[in-house]
């Protein structure tokens, strides 16, 4: 999967000079303080960043010995919290500050050519010196940045860690313009089954940062592509090709469109995660409820996430009067433009953005005129009312006809203590059981 030793790397000027920037940052300018005669060397997704042109948030660092040493003084100076991370496995230590997060592996005598080729992407297997800011790129990753492409660093990039997998499909949609080649979509898919293996937390994890990227369908796409999708979710029934792969790209294409124009008063992430279980239920496979509770076993899901699913899963249709939208608003709450971006994804009505954007601005509407007699009425009658005037006693049907008087108050049919009180008699007046 590398290129050939004697190609000669392509490193740009503007590389180097981002580099160069990137090493007068404080915490590397004290790193190259406190290493002492011990080499160094800022390694994976800054860089990447840094020539990129985007923003720097998390720092990792390689050194050749006293890992703990340089970790522990770094602490104190900057000031950070250190965390030790690899256990007896190996040496790493977290600092973590206010507005920075960085990682230092201590190499432990290993060459640096061998700790780059350990890592998934040849995009990631670079290093930069401190602080001299030599580069040592034995894989050619500046090349494969500056063409952006992403290639598997070594055949076993996705066999040592099957997470890479994931990974894979996530830099896709986050790296705008990036496409893998072949090859390394090849050695991905060759791995994909094997990630059943890998803690369920990990890959949730990952998915979580997945259903967030803005350029979501790419990563859906290769989700699909390496039968990731269904099999992630669903691995008794085999790591597959999706044989209505298109239909669910295109439905995720048509989220993503009322996305849009919802903007950010819908969760992106817990509508496509809606969009991805939904297709999951079919008349062989459990229903939507048992699919998600399955999930949350395995560790791809946390429980609140796993409420947010079941309540959108729970809707089949949007409602077309305005009566039932009115109670539609009030039992989805606050996250109804969520639900109706999950919903009006496969509703072939509104598959246009002029159909969605009127359906959309007609609810707007209703929220406008009547927002709080929608989501937080004022209770018409209350419990003792009715055991006082009509004799009802606390029980089952007491709570039926109170939910029944406030959805035709929330729906608009009642609005005065009245009319509540008259329709409670008829309700209790055809109720089995009652005495009056």
């Amino acid at each position: 999967m590398t290129r050939s030793e004697t190609d000669p790397p392509q490193h740009s000027a503007d590389q180097a000079a981002s580099f160069a920037i990137l090493l007068q940052q404080r915490p590397l300018e004290l790193v190259a303080e406190v290493a002492g005669s011990a080499a160094c060397h800022v390694v994976g997704g800054a860089l990447r960043d840094s020539a990129l042109g985007l923003e720097v948030r998390d720092l990792d660092l390689v050194v050749e010995s006293d890992g703990l040493s340089i970790a522990q003084r770094l602490a104190s100076i900057l000031p950070a919290r250190l965390v030790e991370l690899g256990g007896d496995r190996f040496a790493a230590y977290r600092l973590v500050a206010d507005d920075l997060t960085l990682d230092i592996w201590d190499r432990r005598g290993t060459s640096l050519e061998v700790d780059l080729a350990r890592r998934d992407l040849t995009i990631h297997s670079f290093a930069v010196e401190v602080p001299n800011g030599v580069v040592i790129d034995p894989f050619h990753g500046l090349a494969d940045l500056g063409n952006r492409l992403l290639r598997a660093t070594t055949e076993t990039s996705f066999s040592s860690d099957p997470l890479r997998v994931l990974r894979l499909a996530r830099f896709a949609g986050q790296l705008p313009g990036f496409k893998p080649l072949e090859p390394t979509v090849e050695l991905a898919s060759d791995s994909a089954a094997d990630l059943v293996q890998v803690a369920g937390e990990r890959i949730r994890v990952e998915l979580e940062t997945l259903l967030e990227l803005p350029d979501f369908l790419t990563s859906a796409e290769l989700l699909v592509r390496l039968a990731l999708y269904p099999g992630l979710w669903q691995p008794r029934s085999g790591f597959g090709r999706l044989e209505d792969s298109a239909s669910l790209i295109n439905r995720l294409r048509q989220l993503e469109l009322c996305l849009d124009l919802a903007g950010d008063r819908a969760d992106r992430a817990s509508a496509r995660q809606a969009v991805l279980f939904d297709r999951l239920v079919s008349d062989q496979q459990p229903s939507a409820t048992e699919t998600v509770e399955r999930a949350r076993q395995n560790g791809l899901l946390t429980r609140a996430t796993s409420k947010k699913l079941n309540q959108l899963l729970g809707w089949v249709a949007l409602p077309l009067d305005t009566v039932s939208q009115r109670w539609y608003l009030h039992r989805s709450g606050r996250a109804w433009p969520t639900v109706t971006c999950f919903l009006a994804a496969g509703d072939p009505s509104l598959q246009t953005q002029s159909a969605f954007r009127g359906y959309l601005d007609g609810l707007d509407a209703l929220c406008r005129e009547s927002g709080a007699e929608i989501f937080d009425p004022e209770p018409l009658i209350a419990a003792r009312d009715l055991m006082h005037h009509l004799d009802i006693p606390e029980g089952r049907m007491l709570g039926q006809i109170l939910s029944t008087i406030q959805r035709r108050q929330v729906e608009g049919g009642l609005s005065t203590r009245n009319d509540a009180l008259a329709l409670a008699k008829e309700l209790a007046l055809h109720s089995p059981g009652t005495t009056n």
